[in-house]
């Protein structure tokens, strides 16, 4: 019998979270935010869920979720009333509202080269290293791998003291992560203070979920006083 504290169907889009293995291979989790709990959740807890309606799937994987969620999520003010509202609802709002939920990660073992690859090919300037569990234990940026070589300054290379490194032995040990559900007030202290212009969002489990940058704070920020950007 169908729950009558339900919602209308609801639309989510599908999430794709990669990390690279090396030697070309990648492992691939999907996930959504479930509108529930507000929390981001693998697409397995969903296809478990009464209240599931659909996944629709494409020729990469699949693309979206239609659902019912018990809880219906208040509705926006009218446009002329943001302003006012605008501090407050920064206050109480949470990074993963704003954050990107599609991330790229790597494996311990995946080596300088690879690295240096992904990042010409995906134009990345950091990706996540994870351990066998998945877990965050790192960060490789550019800056870690690559150096500007003379008269190249827009043609970075491997340097050479990395080459056959592996993302364990290059990373940052200690990334600069919030936890998701962070408000977005507190997630730009952790960034100002850091000196940083994103940190990575993870679950309680210790899991990436998404990344935030100071431009999708500025963007939302900017939205919200009625800015088309």
């Amino acid at each position: 019998m169908k729950d009558l504290r339900e919602t209308e169907e609801t639309c989510l889009s599908i999430h794709r979270v990669s990390t690279g293995l090396g030697e070309n291979e990648e492992e691939v989790r999907w996930t959504v935010k479930c509108p529930d709990s507000h929390h981001v959740v693998e697409l397995d807890t969903c296809e478990g869920c009464p209240h599931l309606e659909h996944i629709q799937r494409g020729a990469a994987g699949p693309e979206r979720l239609q659902c019912h969620p018990q809880v219906r999520p208040p509705a926006p003010p009218p446009s002329d009333a943001y302003e006012p509202l605008l501090s407050p609802l920064l206050e109480h709002t949470r990074v993963d509202e704003l954050m990107t939920q599609d991330v790229y990660c790597v494996d311990e073992e995946v080596i300088a080269e690879e690295l240096a690859e992904l990042f010409a090919t995906r134009k990345v300037s950091g990706v996540p290293v994870l351990d066998e569990d998945e877990r965050l234990v790192g960060v490789v940026s550019r800056a870690d791998l690559l150096r500007t070589a003379d008269g190249e300054e827009d043609t970075p290379r491997l340097h050479p003291e990395r080459a056959g490194a592996t993302a364990s032995e290059l990373m940052n040990a200690s990334p600069v992560v919030v936890r998701e559900g962070t408000t977005v007030p507190q997630a730009a202290a952790v960034m100002a203070a850091a000196r940083v212009h994103r940190v990575l969002v993870v679950s309680a489990e210790g899991k990436v979920v998404g990344v935030l940058s100071a431009m999708d704070v500025v963007r939302w920020v900017a939205r919200k006083a009625c800015y088309a950007v």
